[in-house]
């Protein structure tokens, strides 16, 4: 009996220990956890899914338009129809880079910077308050009731990722690019980090 308490003791003591060392890195709250991006193309646009981590059900979305409102209007006078799995908003585009017109989503923190606890802080923390020994947190910005009305069905109750259906439509000066009213379509499958 008494081998059987020290068996369940010291499997109790190294689960905990093992939880420490897992919390010891102090990566910042939006640390890409995964690097794995998808791509689905579907009329003018392209739709990138970025896995930051899967674990806290944070992922990234750009969807890029291509299309001949482009030639019409300005890009950030675009505006973007974006469905995830029935959820719908109407989004203002921006510029890209790449000679593109795109939205950005994010469902998780994003922007984190670490406070520390000690004197003469960073004057962004100034009203930071820390729990007792607590050596310093990272204060990150969070999703808008936008992306998290966008996000509310990308996973199932239990955490599971859950299919995306994602259609799309781009509008300016009251002219759509939606596939002939249709709405272009693209279908990210559930599937796992690795």
């Amino acid at each position: 009996m008494k081998a059987r308490s020290l068996a369940v003791t010291l499997c109790t003591l190294a689960l905990g220990l093992a939880s420490t060392v897992a919390h010891a890195s102090n990566y910042p709250p939006d640390y890409d956890m995964c690097s794995l991006t998808e791509t689905l193309d579907s009329g003018p646009f392209k739709v990138i899914r970025d896995f930051v981590d899967p674990w806290d059900e944070h992922y990234k979305l750009t969807i890029v338009y291509d299309g001949y409102l482009r030639d019409q209007y300005a890009d950030d006078q675009i505006n973007f129809y974006v469905s995830l799995n029935g959820n719908s908003a109407m989004l203002d585009a921006l510029p890209g880079v790449n000679d593109d017109a795109y939205v950005f989503l994010d469902s998780g923190p994003r922007g984190c910077f670490w406070c520390p606890n000690g004197p003469n802080p960073n004057s962004s923390c100034n009203n930071v308050t820390f729990e007792p020994y607590q050596s310093g947190k990272w204060i990150c910005s969070y999703p808008s009731a936008v992306e998290n009305h966008l996000f509310y069905w990308s996973h199932d109750d239990f955490g599971g990722l859950n299919a995306w259906d994602i259609e799309l439509a781009a509008e300016a000066g009251g002219q759509w690019d939606s596939n002939y009213g249709g709405n272009f379509d693209v279908r990210f499958e559930p599937r796992s980090c690795w």
